[in-house]
C-alpha cells in the first residue's frame, strides 16, 4: 500500500477519493471529475504484486516478461497518469484476477471503508462494477458499505469499455434497483466548468501515459472517448426513501 497522505481541503471544488479497480481504470472512466477537483486520491484496489513472477497472457501482450514487471511499470505509468489529472495514487495490495487470487467481498469492503475513514472530507467515487470479475466484486464491495451503513451515499462512474458491451450497463442499473439502492444521474459540472477541448486534451494524454495497456489493447476501444457519466447512489430507507 502507497504512503498517500491526507491533503488539507481549500476552498473551491471538493477532493475526491476515487475507487478504480485496475490501474488505469479511474482515468478511463471519471478523468472528468478528477481534472476538476485537483488533489484527489485514486485508490486502485488491485494493485499487488504476486509473490513468485507469473506469466499471463495479458502482461505477455503489453510487453512485459513476468507479473514483477508488469505490476512495477504499471504503477509508474499510473502514477504519471495521474500526474495530468492532478490526482495522487494510492495502491492497496489486493492481486488481479489473472494471477489466480480472488479476495472476499468483505475483506475488500473493509479495507475500502478504511481508506474512506482515512480520508474522511474526501467524497468517495466508485465503479459500477460492470462485466469484469474484478470490476465486479469491487463493485459489489461499494454497494456493501452501503448496504451495511458504512456509507451513506457515493458517486459512480460507469466502467469504460465494459459499459458499452450490450445489456452490460442495463444490468448494473438493475443489480441497484433489486439491492434497494438509489441510483440519479448527476452532472460533473456541479464540481465547476471547464472547457471541453482542456478536458479532451487531459484525458487524451493520461490516457496515453499507459503505453502497456495502449499496446495490449492495440489501441482502446472507441468507448474510452464517449463522453464520461456519473450518478449518485445512495442507501434508502426502509420505507424506500433516501436517508439523510
Amino acid at each position: 500500500m502507497s504512503n498517500a497522505a491526507p491533503h488539507d481541503i481549500s476552498d473551491g471544488a471538493p477532493r475526491l477519493i476515487v475507487v478504480s479497480p485496475h490501474l488505469d481504470d479511474a482515468v478511463l472512466g471519471c478523468t472528468g471529475l478528477l481534472a476538476r477537483c485537483p488533489g484527489s486520491i485514486v485508490c486502485t484496489v488491485f494493485a499487488g504484486e504476486p509473490a513468485a513472477p507469473m506469466h499471463t497472457q495479458w502482461d505477455e501482450a503489453s510487453g512485459f516478461a513476468d507479473a514483477h514487471e508488469a505490476v512495477r511499470a504499471r504503477k509508474r505509468e499510473d502514477e504519471r497518469a495521474l500526474a495530468l489529472c492532478g490526482a495522487t495514487p494510492l495502491w492497496l495490495d489486493f492481486l488481479d484476477g489473472q494471477y489466480g487470487a480472488t479476495p472476499d467481498v468483505e475483506d475488500v469492503a473493509r479495507t475500502l471503508a478504511e481508506q474512506f475513514a482515512r480520508f474522511g472530507a474526501y467524497l468517495p467515487v466508485c465503479p459500477f462494477g460492470l462485466w469484469h470479475s474484478d470490476h465486479q466484486l469491487v463493485g459489489a464491495a461499494c454497494r456493501l458499505l452501503l448496504q451495511t451503513g458504512r456509507l451513506t451515499r457515493y458517486i459512480a462512474y460507469e466502467d469504460a469499455i465494459y459499459r458499452a458491451m450490450p445489456g452490460v450497463l442495463d444490468a448494473g442499473f438493475r443489480r441497484l434497483e433489486a439491492e434497494r439502492l438509489g441510483v440519479s444521474p448527476m452532472s460533473a459540472q456541479a464540481f465547476g466548468r471547464y472547457p471541453a477541448r482542456r478536458l479532451a486534451a487531459i484525458k487524451r494524454r493520461a490516457v496515453g501515459a499507459y503505453p502497456s495497456q495502449v499496446r495490449a489493447f492495440g489501441p482502446f476501444p472507441p468507448d474510452v472517448e464517449r463522453p464520461e457519466r456519473y450518478w449518485r447512489v445512495e442507501r434508502r430507507s426502509n420505507s424506500g426513501e433516501r436517508e439523510p
